[in-house]
């Protein structure tokens, strides 16, 4: 080979060596400058942010919800567990006495809190209980029902007997 000749190609391949780790190191820097970007420019703030994990009707059924703690004996119970047993109109606020289902009895008044639905007794009326319960439909709206406790009359002939006299 020629001695000019392969100066010249040592000197083209030193130079291509040189331009490729140049590039290299032009890559990596560039990489750097990306990376420092990235983590100095934006940086995710959930505050206020909805959960995308967390569904919607979950959280409103979150947010009303009451602790078991913070609940009476009333509220613990379905409305439809309670009957309408008596009712006192003479008062100057009419009551109701209300039994549930093992026979414990309440007596109530308007604006009682009864039901597990977070219902409210708006009237007493001489043969019937008007209760207010609420419940949130799948759009998260508050829906409003109206439910009546009848009152239970006992048969005539059964009253004041016992199981061994019958």
């Amino acid at each position: 080979m020629n001695a000019p000749r392969a100066a010249r190609l040592l000197a083209g391949w030193a130079c291509s060596g040189l331009l490729l780790s140049l590039m290299r190191v032009q890559e990596v820097a560039i990489v750097q400058a990306q990376e420092s970007n990235v983590e100095e420019g934006y940086r995710y703030e959930p505050g206020g942010k909805r959960d995308p994990f967390f569904s919607p009707l979950h959280r409103v059924t979150e947010t009303t919800s009451v602790a078991d703690e913070a609940r009476t004996p009333l509220q613990r119970l379905d409305l439809g567990q309670f009957k309408l047993v008596g009712v006192i109109l003479d008062t100057r606020e009419p009551k109701a006495l209300i039994e549930d289902n093992s026979g414990l009895g309440y007596i109530v008044t308007r604006g009682t809190f009864i039901g597990s639905k977070g219902g409210v007794i708006r009237t007493i009326e001489s043969r019937r209980v008007v209760v207010e319960e609420y419940d949130v439909d799948f759009y998260g709206k508050r829906q409003v029902h109206e439910r009546e406790l009848n009152l239970t009359v006992a048969d005539a002939s059964t009253e004041g007997e016992t199981s061994s006299a019958r």
